[in-house]
């Protein structure tokens, strides 16, 4: 690189944890080079802002004011129309963004923002999401020829799993890099010790099909009427959350979206997590409860191959056919919640975030700076 400015620029949603933790990563890994962050989505739809006063920000023709007040699946079919209608003018918005930059390397968070980054002709990193590798291409062969094209042009494709690398590599034919989404060990480790009053039984995915929010309160209330369930979720359908209303008991809190810190405050009181999708590619929530020292009832995945045992240890694979599913998971935990977790060197080195980041940075980055 030489003497050569290295400005690292994240282009997706500033309303996406994902998007919004490796840009936080960034700004502490390179504080005296801050990135700057290139969106179209700050607030709206009911979600919390986590774009801040002091963040670097590039705005894009930014959409917020048009999109419905709520999270709904009306919501998001307007809201995919609205940004695949703009996606050409946002291109060239970001095109006129990138002029100003001496050098940029754009880290594109999400397919959308990836085929945004092709059509301006940059220089950019690819980092799709695991739906969008592992399940939408299967689904659509629009949605496949849209993200062959738009993963066709990155300098470098990042992705969090075995399974999307093998997948792009089947379906598109292109390599990738796996770098784990990275958590924050040292933000877990300053809440102190782990083995307290666990007590809670907490569901920690969106409230949507997909992660079967409606077997979860079926189970809860066959095999363990007595549990309340603490709800805490990134995004939810407003509609499937109505359907669920009659499954839900008094005691049960919807915590909604919470910030990183009360995320971790909560899970460091949970004997048992709960996470059964339908699909996962590396449920970054899940290792967070890990790390946080509870149990963890989840469905078999792929993604467990890459785990070392000390992960591996605190979960309990669960089959929803079985109709003590649930009270088995909660004995198991119980009997156990006053043993901590002891991350390995291994656990340690596949999921600090500081150390995810500086891949990028030691690794990634500078393959993708343009000549």
């Amino acid at each position: 690189m030489g003497s050569r400015t290295q400005e690292v620029i994240f282009l997706g949603s500033g309303r996406c944890y994902h998007t919004m933790d490796w840009f936080r990563s960034a700004q502490a890994l390179r504080p005296q080079a801050a990135p700057t962050l290139v969106t179209d989505l700050i607030e709206g739809e009911s979600f919390e802002r986590l774009v801040a006063p002091s963040d670097r920000v590039e705005r894009l023709m930014v959409i917020d004011a048009v999109l419905l007040e709520k999270q709904s699946r009306a919501g998001d079919i307007w809201r995919n129309l609205v940004k695949l209608l703009l996606l050409p003018i946002q291109a060239v918005k970001l095109r006129g963004i990138l002029r100003r930059y001496e050098a940029p390397v754009v880290h594109a968070h999400s397919m959308y923002y990836v085929a945004m980054a092709r059509l301006a002709s940059c220089s950019y990193v690819a980092t799709p999401q695991g739906s969008e590798v592992l399940v939408r291409p299967f689904r659509s062969r629009a949605y496949r020829a849209f993200s062959r094209f738009a993963l066709a042009g990155a300098s470098r494709i990042s992705v969090d799993s075995d399974a999307m690398q093998r997948v792009i590599r089947e379906l598109f034919g292109l390599d990738s890099t796996l770098v784990q989404n990275g958590i924050d060990i040292g933000g877990i480790r300053r809440l102190g010790a782990q083995t307290g009053d666990r007590d809670k039984l907490v569901s920690i995915r969106g409230l949507t099909e997909n992660y079967r929010i409606r077997e979860i309160l079926d189970a809860r209330n066959v095999q363990a009427p007595a549990v309340p369930l603490h709800f805490c979720y990134p995004f939810s359908d407003a509609e499937y959350v109505l359907d669920l209303e009659p499954q839900f008991v008094a005691a049960d809190r919807n915590l909604g979206r919470l910030s990183r810190g009360d995320l971790y405050r909560l899970l460091v009181s949970a004997v048992l997590v709960l996470s059964v999708p339908v699909s996962d590619s590396s449920p970054r929530s899940v290792y967070e409860a890990i790390f946080c020292g509870a149990f963890v009832a989840t469905t078999k995945g792929e993604w467990m191959s890459q785990l070392p045992a000390c992960m591996i240890a605190r979960l309990i694979t669960v089959d929803l056919s079985d109709g003590r599913w649930l009270s088995s998971a909660l004995e198991f935990a119980r009997a156990r919640a006053d043993t901590p977790y002891v991350p390995s060197p291994e656990a340690l080195a596949l999921f600090d975030q500081g150390h995810s980041m500086s891949r990028f940075y030691e690794e990634i980055y500078p393959s993708a700076v343009p000549l």
